[in-house]
């Protein structure tokens, strides 16, 4: 029997347009994983922040399960070409909003933290790669959005770019309005220190 191959999507790979935009991606699983802490990180020459995910014991990081033919993993590596594909293991993942149990010979993957060759530089949060992310929580629920917000740190240098997008898998919606209330509330000191992108 084919093993199956299941990508741990913490970032933008939480919305499902925007996985499909990569390569052949099935349905998701909602879960949170244990021993991840997932962070603000500014890439040499991206020019923006994305998040990224690290070992770190007692810390947790929801995000989503999503299969993934072992023919499609080489074009999500591409798009992920700051990152380290490593593997993740069942026993770290617990399952939510009714979310089945996938089966213990499943290949699970995450792409993790990893700076070596990659320089590491000042950049800001920028709203257009944000917005991919929370619309994608948003399909699974509002506190789910919630738990992405309060479980991801270094919430600072964040520019809105709404109008001209730096991210360039950037989408189209109208939910800004209902974004930023979410922001707010959760995050009232950062959100007031937002400035619109030079």
């Amino acid at each position: 029997m084919t093993k199956q191959h299941y990508i741990f999507g913490y970032g933008s790979l939480i919305n499902s347009s925007s996985r499909r935009i990569t390569g052949i991606a099935g349905d998701s699983l909602a879960v949170r994983v244990h021993g991840l802490e997932r962070t603000w990180v500014g890439w040499e020459g991206s020019g923006m922040r994305a998040v990224a995910a690290r070992p770190m014991a007692g810390a947790c990081c929801n995000g989503v399960l999503f299969e993934v033919p072992e023919s499609e993993l080489e074009k999500f590596d591409e798009r992920e070409t700051h990152y380290l594909r490593a593997q993740l293991d069942l026993v770290q993942v617990d399952y939510l909003h009714g979310s089945q149990a996938l089966s213990d010979d499943s290949q699970l993957w995450v792409y993790l933290y990893n700076h070596q060759g990659h320089g590491l530089r000042s950049a800001p949060i920028v709203q257009s790669y944000l917005d991919v992310i929370l619309l994608g929580c948003q399909e699974i629920s509002p506190t789910f959005a919630q738990e992405f917000i309060h479980d991801t740190l270094n919430w600072d240098v964040w520019h809105d770019d709404r109008r001209q997008p730096v991210y360039p898998r950037a989408q189209s919606h109208s939910e800004a309005m209902q974004l930023d209330q979410l922001l707010a509330e959760q995050l009232p000191e950062a959100f007031t220190l937002r400035c619109l992108a030079p």
